[in-house]
């Protein structure tokens, strides 16, 4: 084989595998499959979006990364909202307006980055043409896909109070609806094909014409003059002035392996701490889904999230203790308070918003990690283009002086960790998960139950899941009503979800490397495809 690919979108993990048949390596497969899922996935990825990209190079061992995230338009003043936000909502950290301005529309747009990452991971590590790696994601766009169950529950299911439901956001404006809606005004039914001819021609000409044409090309002057004409805080210079970060990944260790996730603004620091925490613990000599083992878990998430709420922010603009979190002391400091019976509290969790992932091995032993989102979608379609906008300004913390608070020229705060862990200076698991900071408990689940339980990708991706931020513990309907009363027992407020298998405890993608072997796991919660070259 030369490769395997592992996302949420079949039909565009078969684009990925299509591409390393072709001769050409993980990264041209990333990028091709990461265009693909915007046509099949369009609110949970796009071209208005953002992302974090880890990779691993074969031919000098080097790991490194390129993080595209969205930031704040010039417009933007700090306290521009602090006097009209409602809170949050109750079991998330989005913010609430009663015109919902955060939510949908073009004041929730952030300046976006997924066009700058995706082309320069192709400059950097690819090699093939780049017009190649669009063009398949073009002639799905013109020729159809056909409506996923989960991409109709996105639209369908009941929203969370202070949120807008998924005919709204569709309906927010004119040029989006008149793509998502069927011409019928109802939602596009499960299995019915989907045509946006707007968004081929839109990567057909990406395609010929690269970032700049996005960004301070003919492409960028329709989106600033859409902007500018309805409100937007981003403005012409915000797109011309964008540009990608790169660096390395946030190392820890793991019982015996290299872990190495994502910097901030991204949540890598805390997954390594909460993994540092647990190897405090014997976790494998525990049954696994025990009261034990879940109390241990949730304690541990609940610990590194306190961390997290007190110091992750934007590099840029706020100094991120990263060597303290990921440090064996902070990590044998929370295990110590574990021991004594602490249960950390601070916020209620966060559900998932709309994001995807992609993770990717090649025969030469690249490999990359990659998850991209749009946040929940703006509802915002610039007429033409027939792409979603990010809404990355509800997960900006409009009250000043906290670490996520926002400002011009600002990234806010991700729970997405594209993983990689390595034995010795090879990749050994590649992984990462869709769905805000629950995409932190999802990772780490699924290393825990490799590494700790011995199960196999597909075994540990399909595992019953909790997710803790230090509120309640969020249980799947498949842990056991055994398990949950002695959680209650122990003290825990347990919110036992009626739905076996929950996208609400995100989805994850992930490829171990062992013993000449790929092995792929996709998460049955929603979609999942692993595809084969």
């Amino acid at each position: 084989m030369r490769g395997m690919v592992v996302c949420p979108q079949p039909r565009a993990a078969d684009v990925g595998a299509d591409v390393l048949a072709a001769g050409g390596n993980a990264f041209d497969a990333a990028v091709a499959t990461a265009f693909a899922q915007m046509v099949a996935d369009p609110f949970m990825c796009g071209l208005g979006g953002m992302g974090t990209l880890q990779f691993f190079r074969a031919a000098d061992a080097r790991s490194g990364m390129i993080d595209f995230h969205t930031r704040a338009g010039s417009g933007v003043r700090p306290d521009m909202w602090a006097g009209d936000v409602r809170g949050r909502t109750e079991i998330s950290a989005y913010s609430i307006f009663d015109d919902l301005r955060s939510d949908i529309g073009y004041r929730a747009i952030m300046t976006p980055g997924t066009v700058a990452g995706l082309w320069e991971t192709h400059r950097q590590l690819g090699s093939r043409p780049w017009a190649d790696l669009l063009r398949p994601a073009a002639a799905m766009a013109r020729d159809g896909l056909a409506v996923t169950p989960f991409v109709h529950d996105f639209w369908a299911r009941p929203p969370m109070p202070g949120v807008a439901d998924g005919i709204g956001r569709i309906r927010a404006t004119a040029a989006s609806a008149r793509i998502f809606l069927h011409p019928e005004g109802r939602l596009w039914r499960v299995g019915e094909v989907l045509r946006n001819p707007d968004l081929a021609t839109t990567l057909e000409a990406l395609a010929e014409g690269g970032a700049d044409l996005f960004y301070r090309g003919e492409m960028a002057r329709r989106i600033a003059d859409d902007f500018a004409a309805n409100g937007a805080f981003v403005t012409a210079d915000d797109l011309a002035g964008y540009r990608v970060r790169e660096g390395v990944p946030v190392e820890g260790r793991y019982r015996g392996f290299r872990v190495l996730s994502n910097p901030p603004p991204g949540s890598g620091a805390s997954l390594i701490e909460m993994l540092q925490i647990l190897e405090h613990f014997p976790l494998g000599s525990l049954e696994h889904g025990s009261a034990a083992h879940l109390d241990l878990v949730a304690r541990t998430m609940a610990a590194a999230h306190i961390d997290r709420e007190a110091w992750l922010g934007d590099p840029d603009f706020v100094a991120v203790p990263v060597e303290r979190m990921v440090s064996p002391e902070r990590a044998a400091e929370w295990a110590d308070r574990i021991r004594a019976g602490e249960f950390p509290r601070i916020a209620p969790a966060q559900p998932p918003s709309c994001t995807t992932h992609l993770s990717v091995v090649d025969e030469a032993g690249n490999a990359v990690s990659l998850t991209h989102t749009l946040g929940t979608g703006a509802g915002v379609v610039t007429p033409g283009l027939g792409f979603v906008w990010n809404n990355s300004m509800k997960l900006a913390d409009p009250v000043p002086g906290g670490p996520n608070a926002m400002a011009p020229g600002k990234a806010r705060t991700t729970g997405m960790v594209p993983t990689i862990l390595l034995r010795g200076d090879r990749p050994w698991l590649v992984v990462g998960a869709p769905g805000g900071s629950v995409i932190i408990s999802s990772v780490l689940q699924t290393i825990l139950n490799i590494v700790d339980f011995a199960m196999s990708p597909v075994e540990a991706v399909s595992a019953p899941r909790i997710h803790c931020e230090g509120g309640p513990i969020f249980a799947e309907a498949r842990i056991e009503g055994r398990t949950v009363r002695e959680l209650t027992a122990m003290g825990h407020d347990v919110r036992h979800s009626a739905i076996s298998y929950d996208p609400q405890q995100s989805r994850a993608h992930a490829i171990l490397v062992e013993d000449g072997r790929w092995r792929g796991g996709a998460d049955p919660r929603g979609g999942g495809g692993v595809a084969r070259a």
